[in-house]
């Protein structure tokens, strides 16, 4: 009896032993190759960082969401892969399905451990282009985009991969900015019932967790704090977050938004993201300040560049990924139109 007791406390031992570092793995695997797929506000529209040369010339780079999280990574060998479209609102059907597929990647290896789709849904809502591609002119043909959209993440939810997915933000105020007229936004009582749908359909995936952006914009407009990650987030210490188009935010307004994201990815990863990746904005900034003074004492040489580059796949494709930030921090082969990315860890090709 003894010796039974014994070998069933070594076998539970045994079990242990092996199952503890399966955990360790998975838990860094989560935060090992991460995709960012989304619409111009992921793309880095708008946003760059300049700074002066000794000489005196004025140099500067776009900054996009995927530049940003390879930067803020305290682990250099996260790979970012970015899949962002500044011209999603074209064919916002059309952009989601290949958006996703590809970040799908082609093989296991290829295949994301996280994804990031903070902005992602927000023309399956907004914009003039229904599911075909036609003149939208009923709230339920926004449904109907909205509906698409959650299903193109479906392979990711059926993997357990964890999506990060921001809501319907209300931009009635960006009207008259210069970028979205009021035919393309929802009402009220639409962007109400896109972000239940959008609430019901998460609940039913473990995988997702959603940025409340609807809430962060709200916050914005009424001049409040934003609370994420653990610090406030205010025009008063920060500057500006949004640019004069009252639309896309600023660097440091995507740094917020970086933030709200991995407070929502905490919850997947049992409070592992935030404490991997740096969120002060001007600690970011001095990074891609850094980078560019390097970069420019050796000018076309590639290799200079210290914290590589997003993958940003070329195509002459109107509704593929555009070239918004191509010397920040994250990587960014070339591939056809409907090819899957390749990827060479580390690795930094020529700027597209």
């Amino acid at each position: 009896m003894k010796y039974l007791r014994t070998t069933l406390l070594s076998g539970l031992a045994l079990a242990l032993c092996i199952a503890l570092p399966t955990f360790a793995r998975e838990e860094t695997k989560t935060l090992s190759r991460i995709a960012v797929i989304g619409a111009s506000m992921s793309d880095g529209f708008g946003v760059r960082v300049s700074t002066t040369l000794p000489d005196g010339k004025k140099i500067s780079e776009a900054v996009n969401l995927a530049s940003l999280v390879k930067a803020s990574c305290k682990d250099p060998s996260i790979v970012v892969v970015n899949y962002t479209s500044s011209l999603y609102f074209m064919n916002p059907a059309r952009t989601a399905k290949s958006s996703a597929t590809r970040a799908c990647g082609a093989n296991a290896q290829e295949m994301p451990t996280c994804v990031l789709a903070v902005d992602w849904l927000f023309w399956n809502g907004y914009g003039e282009n229904n599911v075909k591609g036609q003149k939208m002119s009923t709230d339920q043909e926004r449904m109907e985009l909205l509906d698409n959209a959650l299903a193109c993440l479906e392979p990711f939810c059926a993997a357990n991969i964890p999506v990060v997915l921001g809501d319907f933000p209300d931009m009635h105020s960006a009207i008259g900015g210069g970028m979205i007229s009021a035919p393309m936004v929802p009402s009220v009582e639409c962007l109400t019932a896109l972000n239940a749908r959008v609430a019901q359909w998460a609940l039913s995936k473990k995988n997702v967790c959603i940025v409340p952006l609807s809430k962060l914009t709200q916050d914005l407009l009424q001049k409040k704090s934003i609370h994420a990650a653990g610090r406030e987030w205010d025009t008063q210490t920060l500057g500006p977050l949004l640019q004069k188009d009252r639309l896309h935010p600023t660097f440091a307004g995507t740094v917020t938004v970086l933030a709200a994201a991995l407070d929502a990815l905490d919850t997947k990863t049992d409070n592992a993201a935030l404490k991997g990746f740096e969120i002060d904005p001007a600690v970011l900034r001095e990074r891609f300040v850094t980078q560019l003074k390097v970069s420019a004492t050796k000018t076309g040489d590639a290799a200079t560049v210290p914290v590589g580059k997003p993958e940003t796949p070329s195509s002459n494709d109107a509704t593929a990924p555009t070239h918004s930030a191509p010397s920040s921090g994250a990587q960014s082969p070339s591939s056809a139109p409907t090819a899957p990315p390749t990827h060479v860890p580390n690795a930094v090709p020529p700027t597209p």
